[in-house]
């Protein structure tokens, strides 16, 4: 069946190109590392892993990242933070797959296909698109044989780590303590110093903001300014403009239909009864339901009578109409081989016990021509032009990248337009030049200084554009009275920021030495984490500090300051009063299974026999 998937998917990617990687290396497989004749990587045990096989997976997560943050890859994504993230991943893939595989644990092929089936990213109103599928594969550059494999491999894994969690507990007396910890309450004594109200109580003079500005006056200067020409190339744009006739669309329709693209898929129409739970009763309400609808019973009437599950109910037992793509596994085998009105015997699920009737089956169909054509021609132009899309990214990085010709040759020699930018500075642009990202790339020394193209700059993952100098302005100082406006901001907000953290410390310090401490309008508060009568912020500055400590100062989120004691703390002495006590206990036991299981991966990597290539990683 694997196989069969593959063979349909082997033509050339339709449809939009979706972003498919959230973490890059999660769609990374295991692949075949025994490679004895190239310089290993590193070794785990009887398995080696190549160089080679190594930098594949890099460029791989390269490939995928350079995606992610549309060609500008942040700087801590060095050659060397890039291998060793990959390194890591692919130890704890290798060592989590061996230990599954020695505990007997399998993944079968259809929990593969249904994997496949069921991801959203790979549907679309229809259920599972085959062109999605591999157009989403072809974004990461993996196939879908190294896509089965990871599918594989995360099965079994799952399996593992299921084990380990399913099994976590806490002990008796640790549950009894974390409760205790959870519903404790605290009595606190605190004042807040209010930011803004500080900062709007200091006065700057005008000889103030003349002294500060002489003394930094190199660091009010008026932004680089310029203006830019470039090249845009929109993938949509080039799939507008892609010719088709009559005869490449009819001909597209005819290899189509032999590969059976346009037959609907045969709907089936199911009466449906489910008996809710497994357990003996239920078994027994369900044969009765079984043998009264074999006598005659009618379905809506049996499901009235027998089925307390809600959806019967509603429905009287019928459940609607459906490919056979669509329905549950243990309903797919049984539908299949059914025929017209005929009944089921009892279907056990993890639900309960079901009953089925099959009422009529809608054929497979066949559309004709004239029904698809207009979606052949938008498939037909999205191949071609997303084709050519791509072709122009490696012709261009290829021309480009000796930086030995213009914008203008490039232009020529491609058949591309190019554009003219308004004056923009550094900090603001307009149109394409509003992103951040363009405007980092179009001010670099690369372009400025150098006076050469821009390297391909993506703005989205089907769009980029490739920038040249056209004028440039050099920043220059302002003066003060072009200073003063944001002069007085700065110069206020940095007395505002030593007069707050003086006064902090100096109320502070009264406090613990019971100094005035009467002249302070201090607050007070008083009960658990879970109260709504302080703000989160407050709760996990109250919550988290030690109560022998004395006054102490914290700076909120909103530059106001926090001066507070914890003055002691309450348990509670009757466990069995605290409300919804088991939800917290089963949220520690489940971070309780997540520890547990990290710590099982760290036993085995430190019984692993790992060999790395030292020389190999720590190289550029």
């Amino acid at each position: 069946m694997l196989a069969k998937i593959r063979d349909k998917l082997s033509t050339w990617v339709i449809g939009i190109l979706i972003t498919l990687v959230a973490v890059p290396l999660v769609f990374m497989g295991l692949g075949d590392y025994q490679t004895a004749q190239e310089t290993f990587a590193f070794k785990i045990d009887d398995t080696t892993v190549s160089t080679s096989k190594l930098e594949q997976e890099v460029f791989q997560y390269r490939q995928a990242l350079d995606q992610n943050f549309q060609g500008n890859i942040p700087p801590i994504y060095t050659s060397k933070f890039i291998r060793s993230l990959t390194l890591d991943y692919m130890i704890r893939t290798i060592l989590l797959d061996k230990t599954a595989r020695s505990k007997g644990l399998v993944f079968h092929n259809d929990s593969i296909i249904n994997e496949i089936y069921n991801t959203p990213s790979f549907r679309d109103e229809n259920g599972f698109n085959k062109d999605k599928y591999l157009s989403q594969l072809f974004k990461i550059g993996m196939d879908s044989k190294s896509y089965e494999g990871y599918i594989f491999q995360k099965g079994i894994t799952d399996q593992l780590k299921k084990s380990i969690t399913d099994t976590s507990f806490v002990t008796k007396s640790e549950k009894t303590d974390l409760l205790k910890f959870r519903h404790h309450e605290r009595n606190v004594t605190y004042k807040i110093l209010r930011y803004n109200k500080i900062k709007d109580s200091i006065n700057i003079t005008e000889e103030i903001l003349r002294n500060h500005y002489t003394q930094n006056k190199e660091n009010y200067m008026s932004p680089a300014k310029g203006t830019f020409n470039y090249i845009d190339v929109d993938k949509n744009d080039l799939i507008k403009k892609i010719p088709s006739n009559d005869s490449i669309l009819k001909e597209r329709y005819d290899e189509n239909l032999a590969d059976g693209m346009y037959r609907s898929q045969a709907l089936y129409s199911i009466n449906h009864i489910l008996i809710p739970d497994i357990n003996e009763s239920s078994k027994i309400i369900a044969l009765e339901a079984l043998s009264s609808i074999k006598k005659g019973m009618s379905f809506s009437d049996a499901a009235l009578k027998y089925s307390t599950d809600e959806e019967t109910l509603a429905s009287k037992g019928y459940l609607g109409e459906f490919a056979l793509s669509d329905m549950p596994d243990y309903f797919q085998s049984v539908v299949r081989s059914m025929k017209e009105n005929e009944i089921s015997e009892l279907i056990e699920s993890d639900n309960g016990f079901h009953i089925l009737s099959l009422k009529n089956i809608q054929s497979e169909e066949t559309k004709n021509y004239s029904d698809v054509k207009n979606s052949i021609l938008t498939e037909y132009r999205t191949e071609i032009g997303t084709r050519e899309y791509f072709d122009l990214i490696d012709s261009l990085s290829e021309r480009n990248f000796t930086k030995q010709i213009s914008l203008k040759e490039l232009a020529e020699e491609f058949n591309l337009d190019i554009k003219d930018s308004k004056l923009i500075t550094v900090n603001e642009g307009k149109g394409i030049f509003n992103y951040d990202f363009v405007r980092a790339a179009s001010f670099s020394d690369q372009v400025i200084s150098q006076n050469e193209t821009s390297d391909l700059i993506y703005v989205n993952e089907d769009r980029f554009i490739i920038i040249e100098k056209s004028t440039y302005q050099n920043p220059e100082v302002l003066s003060f009275d072009e200073s003063k406006s944001f002069l007085t901001e700065i110069v206020t907000t940095l007395e505002a920021d030593k007069l707050i953290k003086s006064k902090g410390e100096n109320i502070r310090n009264d406090l613990n030495a019971d100094i005035n401490s009467s002249s302070y309008n201090l607050l007070s508060f008083k009960g658990t984490i879970d109260s709504d009568k302080i703000n989160k912020e407050l709760k996990e500055a109250f919550f988290s500090s030690n109560p022998n400590s004395g006054y102490r100062l914290y700076d909120m989120s909103n530059k106001d300051i926090l001066i507070f004691v914890v003055d002691n703390i309450i348990y509670p002495e009757d466990l069995s009063q605290i409300d919804k006590s088991n939800d917290y206990f089963n949220f520690m036991n489940n971070t309780r299974s997540e520890s547990e299981y990290n710590l099982f991966y760290d036993l085995l990597k430190s019984k692993a026999d790992i060999k790395l290539n030292e020389e190999y990683l720590t190289s550029n």
